[in-house]
């Protein structure tokens, strides 16, 4: 059997899984750490849903600007083991923070791009960030 890795797609979905990671960071560590309640990663969008009484959209220039400056300062990104025999990972950024992770991650902040954040009301107290990526 062979296998061929599409590689346009995979640096797509890894582009907008580690701005989707990074929107999640800034909101659940600047705005009050709603429950994430479900996320979606395709090659053309992201999104992320939180149970969120309210609208999202007053944290959503804070939270785009904030990734957007980490993305900017072209940080390392590190991806590790923190138990390699129950295959544990996280993604680690200095001076940022980590979190459990074992999906595949890009090396630096720069390779995603600048993202743009838009709100969707999905109802009965759960909103939705939608992540889209400027073309490479």
């Amino acid at each position: 059997m062979t296998v061929e890795i599409d590689g346009p797609r995979r640096l797509a979905l890894m582009r907008l899984h580690f701005a989707a990671e990074l929107v999640l960071w800034a909101v659940q560590t600047r705005h009050g750490a709603p429950e994430k309640i479900g996320a979606h990663i395709s090659p053309e969008k992201a999104r992320i849903d939180f149970l969120w009484e309210g609208s999202i959209a007053p944290i959503l220039s804070d939270t785009a600007d904030w990734v957007n400056r980490i993305i900017a300062e072209d940080r390392p990104i590190e991806s590790a083991f923190t138990d390699e025999a129950a295959e544990r990972r996280v993604w680690r950024i200095e001076g940022v923070g980590e979190t459990p992770c074992g999906g595949t991650h890009l090396r630096r902040t720069g390779d995603i791009g600048p993202v743009r954040l838009r709100r969707r009301n999905i109802g009965g107290g759960r909103e939705r960030i939608e992540i889209t990526l400027e073309r490479p």
